[in-house]
């Protein structure tokens, strides 16, 4: 346990003596400021642009809706790659620097390594969550107050596939220890091949990437809460043999 602490202390005053920790908290408050305000303002925009292009035609009023349809777009797509940008890295800095090995050598057990940079990115990507999240609830409801389709279970997709995408860079970092680059380039490809596969109606509803692609259904009410049902389950169930495996292919690397 005191190697668990020591360890995991290590890496949160690392995140904020480099200033990581700081820019992605600062992005993620942005992201959920954001969002309400673009709902906001994006019908004035338009109406402009369509006046001043000579076309006619009436802008629906803005909704809590479009407030997290924004927030959706955003995090999936920003905020989820400045997390990966940022702390991505997590373990294989570790080996460009060479530190692992004088570590490993003094007891610092192999099991500990993953267990702590895996729970300290989980807790990272929760509080960066969570916080924005909050803001953007805070806005809508200050706006609009007004009621959508399961927005916790909505919030909850979004983060439940950061946590596997998670499990994918620790399991990758362990692959290819020496190259933070041919990490990203396996996390994307694994995005993209899902992304293929989920182009068949009958596979989409059981990919982790259908957790990221139905939030607005969701809120909508076009989908209810038992069509998400089997993609969150089998992404909880990939992630924790993603750790699995990241753990075991640890215990098993060179460190010279």
């Amino acid at each position: 346990m005191n190697q668990v602490l020591a360890l995991f202390f290590k890496e949160l005053v690392e995140s904020w003596r480099n200033f990581k920790l700081v820019a992605f908290l600062v992005v993620f408050i942005i992201i959920g400021v954001l969002s309400p305000f673009t709902a906001l303002i994006l019908p004035d925009i338009l109406e402009r642009v369509m006046k001043d292009s000579g076309i006619m035609a009436e802008i629906p009023e803005p909704t809590a809706l479009d407030s997290y349809t924004q927030f959706f777009t955003n995090m999936n797509q920003l905020g989820l790659v400045v997390f990966i940008i940022l702390f991505g890295n997590i373990l294989t800095h570790e080996f460009s620097r060479n530190t692992l090995l004088n570590l490993v050598t003094k007891g610092l057990k192999r099991t500990n390594v993953i267990i702590v940079k895996s729970a300290f990115m989980v807790c990272t990507w929760t509080l960066g969550y969570v916080v924005s999240a909050l803001v953007t609830y805070a806005y809508t409801v200050y706006y609009w107050d007004e009621a959508v389709n399961h927005l916790f279970l909505s919030f909850v997709m979004t983060w439940i596939y950061g946590v596997f995408v998670i499990s994918l860079l620790m399991l990758a970092s362990t692959l290819f220890a020496s190259s933070f680059i041919a990490v990203l380039l396996s996390v994307v490809t694994v995005v993209i091949v899902m992304m293929m596969v989920g182009i068949h109606p009958d596979l989409a509803s059981y990919l982790p990437q259908y957790l990221i692609g139905n939030n607005i259904d969701l809120l909508a009410g076009r989908i209810g809460a038992e069509d998400i049902l089997w993609s969150s389950v089998i992404t909880v169930i990939l992630s924790l043999v993603l750790f699995i495996v990241a753990l075991l292919r640890f215990k098993k690397m060179q460190m010279t």
